[in-house]
């Protein structure tokens, strides 16, 4: 039996970086150029593909940063390249699902949505950084259901600043109320060299 081959795509631009997060993400100075960044990863995929096969991955995580930040054309662009007919995730933060549909997203290919909802307290959202109010990621969540999204995943955070057990457990109670098929609860993690 084949274990299948995985796709990783990273988009290392953000709106603004958190400060508890050490991948590698940057601030948008200035327009985005993504026609060339998409043309770049294009030519990496092709690059990857003679080198290792033309096997089509049977998964694609699209990650950040903030993948949402860029059209669902430049998604379809690399979905023809990859060809994969498995699941598809791209992540959205909240903040940031104004630049399209979401059924734009679902139309270019991507079958799985991330949002990295984090918290849906204001206040411990403001704490870590974040450009979303804890409305927008309901907002966004109730829009890409709309828009057919049959596949959500929510980021959620935990052993936040000032966070009681209650806090935490109230955030998990409101994401498991929207019904998701998946929720990531990942504790807040420290790490050198972050503003943290």
């Amino acid at each position: 039996m084949t274990k299948g081959v995985a796709a990783y795509v990273h988009f290392p631009w953000c709106v603004r970086k958190c400060p508890y997060c050490d991948f590698n993400s940057h601030p948008l100075s200035g327009a985005l150029d993504e026609s060339a960044y998409v043309d770049a990863l294009v030519a990496d995929i092709d690059q990857q593909q003679n080198k290792h096969g033309r096997e089509s991955p049977t998964t694609v995580f699209y990650g950040g940063g903030t993948p949402s930040l860029f059209s669902p054309a430049s998604f379809m662009r690399l979905n023809e390249r990859l060809r994969s007919p498995g699941e598809i995730t791209m992540e959205a933060n909240p903040g940031t699902t104004e630049h399209a549909d979401f059924a734009g997203y679902l139309d270019a290919g991507i079958n799985r949505l991330s949002l990295g909802a984090q918290t849906f307290n204001q206040q411990a959202l403001e704490r870590l950084g974040r450009i979303h109010a804890a409305e927008d990621t309901v907002r966004a969540f109730e829009q890409a259901r709309h828009a057919g999204f049959t596949n959500i995943n929510l980021d959620l955070m935990y052993a936040l600043s000032g966070q009681s057990t209650t806090d935490a457990m109230s955030d998990l109670e409101r994401a498991i109320h929207l019904q998701p098929e998946h929720i990531s609860w990942y504790q807040l993690t420290i790490e050198p060299r972050t503003e943290f």
